[in-house]
């Protein structure tokens, strides 16, 4: 199921709603507990519908994962005196990071060696025969997780139903952000029916500006997209630009508002998700680009790829290839197509390079001098080229648009794709202006709104900051109501989200 459909918005979460409704108002009279407990279950009932809405057949796949997933880590967790064992060394180590991949017991080391292995074998398997299973490396991840975490001793204990909704909780399960266990486990442990009319109407807000980023924006973009691709070699430069710069555009807005829409959802009912996106665009350089984009697949590579592989303890040269290491499997898990490959070196490639400079810079002494802005406009640049990689349907066409680019053949921009912007509700303005008979008026809305999104993500607060701050004034809520309208109008034309199927 998605988020932006007739049968999400109007069926399926009125339904948690009421549920969530029908058990607030029962006598607290009821034993403590009872009544999160019956909406915990009724919670990860609803997650499994919404899993098998689309894809049925999948929902096996995700059980058994599930299932061998939570055995292996009941074995890995052990008896109460391994429990104790593993409160002992974690109590005596300072440094986490020198406890991975450790363990005085050969079992569970190797316990754990077979689950992380599974997971692997099994997203390897959909990904690389193209197989369907929707948001199947957001749930291998977290199980990932679980089962290191499980290892280290972090996890101690955890019930089946605690656990299957650590990993299939519908908000994060197609398209994440990638909850770790100490993010969610102990809210599952701890919550309370508890109606608080701010949360919800901040979760509902920020709900709305990720369903409007998503229908509005994102797909308006994406129609720009897949005109030009459908023919990369046949673009004159000014296309090529503005084709390269939708798409940066196009998955921002998509993906981040996925992201918005799940941490909303998760917030009316009572939950909080970590941020995944916190402007990237304004990056200064790569590795800040990182910090900002799919945060929590950053904090996922970091922890359990890159951390283990040693980080940066074992010298300058060891580190820098850890960071190669962690973008080609960064390359390698985003796609199967080589473009992916150059798209994940290209990061870290210049992952490596800034890191050297910023070494270089420390032991000279140097002051940074080069105005953050025009660090900023690079980095975008850079980053802009990058996804060309990440979108083209091969290496051949990903270099056919910089062909394009670098011939400076700007010539008029092709009608067609200009009309890609046109979205009738601004159109019709357009010709009540009586604009329409100007032989530019196909481009007025294409300027106009590249303008607008570019002020948009340079300068705007993101989504999450603005509804932190929001409160629930007339002013706020008929802003939401005319986005959320907007966007349900709008919804005939829906699509998937650009992540559904990684």
């Amino acid at each position: 199921m998605l988020f932006n459909s007739f049968e999400f918005i109007f069926v399926f979460f009125p339904l948690v709603l009421m549920g969530y409704a029908l058990l607030q108002r029962k006598k607290e009279s009821e034993p403590a507990g009872k009544r999160e407990k019956m909406f915990l279950v009724g919670l990860l009932v609803m997650s499994l519908v919404f899993y098998g809405w689309l894809y049925p057949k999948c929902v096996p796949i995700l059980l058994l994962s599930m299932a061998w997933n939570y055995i292996l880590a009941r074995k890995i967790m052990g008896s109460a005196e391994s429990e104790e064992k593993f409160v002992s060394e974690a109590e005596s180590v300072v440094d986490e990071s020198d406890r991975v991949f450790k363990g005085t017991v050969q079992k569970e080391k190797k316990l754990l060696i077979l689950g992380i292995s599974l997971n692997v074998v099994l997203l390897a398997v959909f990904k690389y025969l193209h197989l369907t299973a929707p948001g199947i490396s957001f749930f291998t991840f977290t199980q990932i997780a679980f089962l290191v975490e499980c290892y280290r001793g972090t996890v101690l204990k955890v019930n089946p139903l605690e656990y299957g909704l650590y990993v299939s909780f519908f908000p994060k399960l197609i398209q994440g952000p990638i909850a770790l266990p100490g993010e969610m486990l102990e809210q599952f442990e701890n919550y309370r029916l508890k109606v608080d009319w701010e949360r919800i109407f901040r979760g509902a807000f920020l709900f709305v500006l990720g369903l409007f980023k998503k229908v509005i924006i994102a797909d308006t973009l994406g129609a720009v997209v897949d005109f030009g691709y459908a023919n990369p070699a046949g673009l004159n430069s000014g296309e090529a630009w503005i084709i390269m710069l939708s798409y940066t555009l196009q998955l921002y807005f998509d993906f981040s508002g996925y992201c918005d829409m799940a941490m909303g959802i998760a917030r009316v009912i009572g939950f909080e998700l970590p941020l995944n996106f916190n402007s990237p665009y304004k990056a200064a350089n790569i590795i800040e680009f990182w910090d900002r984009w799919h945060i929590t697949l950053t904090k996922f590579f970091t922890k359990y790829v890159y951390i283990p592989l040693g980080g940066s303890r074992k010298g300058t040269v060891r580190t820098y290839i850890n960071c190669l290491v962690v973008f080609f499997i960064s390359g390698l898990w985003h796609g199967t197509g080589w473009q992916f490959l150059v798209w994940g070196m290209m990061h870290g490639v210049l992952n490596v390079f800034t890191r050297m400079w910023k070494r270089y810079k420390e032991r000279k002494g140097f002051v940074e001098i080069m105005p953050r802005f025009i660090s900023v406009f690079l980095t975008f640049l850079y980053v802009n080229a990058a996804w060309v990689f990440f979108r083209a349907p091969s290496v051949t066409d990903a270099i056919a648009v910089f062909k394009n680019i670098l011939a400076f053949d700007f010539g008029r921009i092709n009608k067609n794709l200009a009309a890609c912007f046109n979205l009738e509700e601004f159109w019709y303005v357009i010709k009540v202006l009586r604009l329409d008979g100007w032989q530019y008026a196909q481009y007025i809305l294409m300027v106009l709104i590249l303008a607008f999104l570019l002020i948009l993500i340079f300068k705007a607060k993101t989504a999450a900051e603005y509804v932190k701050a929001a409160k629930p004034s007339v002013v706020n809520m008929l802003l939401m109501t005319l986005l959320f309208v907007w966007s349900v109008l709008s919804l005939s034309g829906v699509s998937s989200f650009l992540y559904f199927n990684f």
